[in-house]
């Protein structure tokens, strides 16, 4: 009897330990989750303001705006983004205010690390300005004021050579990505 009574009190005590850690675990994600979405959600009212005033400006949605450049950056935290307001990776050209900074550069299905000049920008507006004029150059401008719907927007740039986005999966992560930044703007 005592051994069995033994067996049930070691039992109990791992079925306790157990319990005890999947909770720590259960919160570690919780905490996580909100972490992120806090995150994202900083980001979205960091850039929401000139991205509604650019966006209206040019006649891009601003929610595709919002969610290409939190696509781009990580959600700001790219250190580009982060320290250099430069939201879409954009190279600096002649003497402009720039950083050198390690990148990915593929060609022909080979990717190789290489240093690159990326453009420096003041502010967030005068880095979101810089993004916009890509929206608004001869390949893409033929969309402008043609949708205010977000994902509407993201087919029309990838409708024709050239487009807008490389990425074979490009369509359904932007979709993915508006759906976030809808959510969070509403939770």
């Amino acid at each position: 009897m005592k051994k069995n009574g033994f067996y049930i009190l070691a039992g109990s005590f791992a079925v306790l330990a157990l319990s005890g850690y999947l909770f720590k675990e259960k919160i570690k994600t919780q905490f996580k989750s909100k972490l992120n979405d806090k995150t994202k959600l900083d980001f979205i009212n960091r850039i929401a303001p000139s991205a509604n005033s650019i966006g209206k400006s040019i006649g891009v949605p601003p929610l595709f705006i919002i969610a290409q450049l939190a696509l781009e950056s990580a959600w700001g935290r790219s250190s580009l983004t982060s320290k250099y307001n430069n939201f879409g990776g954009i190279k600096a050209v002649g003497n402009q205010r720039s950083v050198v900074l390690p990148t990915k550069e593929c060609k022909n299905g080979i990717c190789k690390s290489v240093y690159q000049a990326f453009a420096v920008y003041p502010n967030v507006t005068e880095g979101l300005k810089a993004q916009a004029k890509i929206y608004q150059n001869r390949n893409f401008r033929k969309y402008l004021n043609k949708t205010s719907d977000p994902m509407q927007y993201a087919k029309l740039l990838q409708s024709k050579q050239p487009r807008y986005a490389t990425a074979l999966n490009y369509l359904p992560v932007i979709q993915s990505t508006l759906q976030e930044v809808k959510r969070l703007k509403t939770a």
